[in-house]
């Protein structure tokens, strides 16, 4: 089961008490009818007292049709029906009906006096906020007849605030002499919109006896909808749908003169941008061709601390990455593997095959290895380089060793 919110249930019981005040309230209901008063008839609402509407009252043997248009009911036609059968009756009937409202089939049934029972009420004001419940609660007291067989309407007349009471006029009829009417009509093909007392309609005081859920809701196109409030409905929608593109259309239509001007600057931005790339390129070329090689010094320096003390160097040659050596050494396959754990040197390889030395011992080689690249260091790298000079990549430098072939390491 819910349990309802305190803060749920204050806001129920004030809403509550603000419509009993506006119900209650002289004042405003001054107000309401003084705007009702001066709005333009073709602007108001539709409803049963302010719009046209075909009246059939349904005695013994005929049905008499009139209209109802302007507060005034006009006589209209008067169709007998003792002699026809059920199928000319309804044609007969519709017949008339279509003269006096060009193919509408809404009607509303007159009952005559005789027919209903009238009285006027005194009830306290405090009623009218639920006057139809109270009605239902006291229908025995008013009528001879129980709620289950009747149909009743009722409406304000008037409200004496002082005395606090309300005069209600009460209009009942039977259940079986309205349900007959009712079903004869829609037997015809008619929508029947109301039951209302005809010397009551003809003053303008519409008690409808019809209960609402007994009452067919009619389509907007059979309403009467204004059309000039229907196209202005259209015409709101539209605008409130194509507004808003067309001020999006006038920002970007205002934007592109600075979107041309800003894409103006950025292909000339990118033009110096890749003017300047090339130039940069062009000139660090030599530089990174230079420092793509180590120095001399750097090798000398890794060779001297790669070769064991057995071995002897008698001729080196650089020529581009490649490093020729020539000399003997006391144990060929140590060499080669000593170059290879290089950090300087890779790719070790014999020129030619090797020879007894002129030591004991000892055998002599051609051997060569290619220097590895240099990392990107323009720091040191370029120190290096602008120091030492580097060996042309043409025939190379041949170094000749000092020290005699006999002993020592160069």
């Amino acid at each position: 089961m819910a349990v309802m919110n305190p803060s749920t249930k204050d806001r129920k019981q004030t809403l509550l008490r603000l419509k009993k005040y506006v119900a209650t309230s002289r004042f405003l209901r001054w107000w309401i009818n003084e705007l009702s008063s001066i709005v333009p008839e073709s602007l108001r609402q539709t409803a049963l007292g302010s719009e046209s509407f075909a009246v059939v009252r349904l005695d013994q043997g005929s049905a008499v049709l009139s209209l109802f248009d302007k507060e005034r009911l006009q006589e209209g036609a008067t169709v007998p029906l003792q002699a026809l059968d059920a199928a000319m009756q309804r044609q007969a009937f519709l017949k008339a009906l279509d003269i006096i409202r060009d193919g509408k089939r809404d009607v509303v049934i007159a009952l005559a006096s005789g027919q209903v029972l009238r009285k006027t009420l005194m009830l306290p004001v405090a009623t009218e906020e639920n006057l139809r419940q109270v009605l239902e609660f006291q229908m025995e007291e008013h009528t001879p007849f129980p709620l289950s067989q009747i149909y009743f309407g009722h409406r304000v007349a008037s409200r004496d605030f002082a005395r606090g009471q309300l005069a209600v006029e009460f209009a009942a009829s039977p259940r079986v002499l309205v349900d007959e009417a009712v079903k004869t009509l829609n037997d015809w093909g008619c929508v029947v919109q109301a039951v209302v007392v005809e010397d009551m309609l003809v003053a303008g005081k519409f008690v409808n006896l019809l209960p609402k859920a007994q009452v067919k809701p009619r389509s907007i196109i059979t309403q009467g909808l204004n059309p000039w409030l229907a196209g202005l409905v259209v015409l709101l929608s539209i605008a409130a749908v194509t507004l808003p593109l067309l001020v999006k259309r006038e920002a970007v239509v205002q934007m592109m003169p600075w979107l041309e001007k800003g894409r103006t600057v950025a292909e000339a931005t990118d033009v110096l941008r890749r003017d300047l790339e090339a130039r940069v390129q062009e000139h660090n070329y030599l530089l990174e061709k230079r420092q793509a090689l180590p120095p001399v010094i750097v090798a000398m320096e890794e060779l001297t601390r790669i070769l064991p003390d057995d071995t002897w160097v008698q001729q080196l040659d650089i020529k581009g990455r490649e490093l020729q050596i020539q000399g003997e050494t006391a144990s060929s396959v140590k060499l080669i593997g000593l170059f290879e754990q290089s950090a300087v040197f890779y790719e070790p390889s014999f020129r030619s095959p090797l020879t007894k030395g002129q030591n004991a011992g000892a055998e002599r080689f051609q051997l060569a290895v290619q220097m590895r690249p240099m990392p990107a260091s323009p720091a040191g790298a370029a120190s290096i380089a602008a120091s030492v000079p580097v060996a042309s990549s043409g025939a190379g430098i041949p170094i000749k060793n000092p020290l005699p072939a006999t002993g020592g390491k160069p």
